[in-house]
């Protein structure tokens, strides 16, 4: 494992060429090379905080007594400097790296959805001592923006750890699942997180060693090993209200997507 790429040793990605999407809505490539640098981004307590929560003058305080996050369960080396080559669709080359390149997704953003993107990459950043364990793996955010002519904004990408598929519909739950998905989100809500997206279609199980995937971390909150992951971090946020009522956001959605996956039924959080 001494060979596996840390999560801060590629500083930018270079895109190729390729297309994304249906055969109906094709976004085609760049026709020669762009490059996306990894650029500074603020923490999360600066960052994403529930406004609402925080307007109210009886919670100022405490916005500033929010306990730090505990440590990774791993220590990154010094930031490094590789490029990465993809080509949309799927990866062609990893530079001279040296390491072993783990099965990787590219999540893109076009100028519209750039900022989502950037509160994502901080919500990453922020929870770094859950990747792995409750959260995807983050190799890094990454931003080219072009004004030789019009500025339309920056594209960004996200690199991530590929994981697997969705709980399996119309099938009674994996042993050990729904216990499995309570105590991740027990590790969310210690740290004030409130995914805010909760729901089926972000609930993705880990690839097997066998299909290229990688070993799952113990989470430092509860200690366990998880297969499973939260992700679409987009909506999330960080509060000082204490999340650790049985009224809380996840104890209200959570029961409600998974008591429905034996029926074959999805239920959105909406409905």
């Amino acid at each position: 494992m001494d060979n596996m790429l840390p999560l801060n040793a590629v500083s930018a990605v270079i895109i190729i060429s390729g297309e994304i999407g249906t055969p109906e809505n094709v976004w085609k490539g760049p026709d020669i090379p762009v490059v996306l640098r990894r650029p500074t981004l603020p923490s999360l307590e600066s960052g994403i905080l529930d406004d609402d929560y925080a307007k109210r003058p009886e919670n100022f305080h405490r916005l500033d007594v929010l306990e730090p996050h505990p440590n990774p369960p791993f220590e990154l080396p010094p930031a490094g400097n590789l490029s990465l080559h993809i080509q949309l669709g799927k990866m062609i080359s990893e530079g001279r790296t040296g390491y072993q390149i783990p099965p990787i997704v590219v999540k893109l953003a076009t100028q519209y959805h750039s900022e989502d993107m950037t509160k994502e990459a901080i919500m990453y950043e922020g929870l770094q001592c859950l990747q792995g364990s409750v959260i995807p793996r983050c190799y890094g955010f990454f931003q080219f923006r072009s004004t030789d002519f019009f500025d339309f904004g920056p594209m960004s990408i996200l690199l991530l750890e590929k994981l697997g598929g969705h709980l399996t519909l119309g099938k009674p739950l994996p042993n050990g699942a729904e216990s499995e998905l309570e105590t991740l989100c027990i590790d969310l809500a210690s740290l004030h997180i409130i995914h805010n997206d909760l729901r089926y279609a972000n609930i993705l199980c880990v690839l097997s060693q066998e299909q290229g995937g990688l070993p799952s971390l113990p989470s430092p909150i509860s200690g366990r090993s998880y297969r499973w992951r939260l992700i679409d971090l987009d909506r999330a946020y960080r509060t000082a209200e204490d999340l650790g009522g049985v009224n809380t956001y996840y104890y209200s959605y959570l029961p409600r997507v998974l008591k429905n996956v034996p029926f074959g039924c999805i239920v959105e959080p909406w409905e």
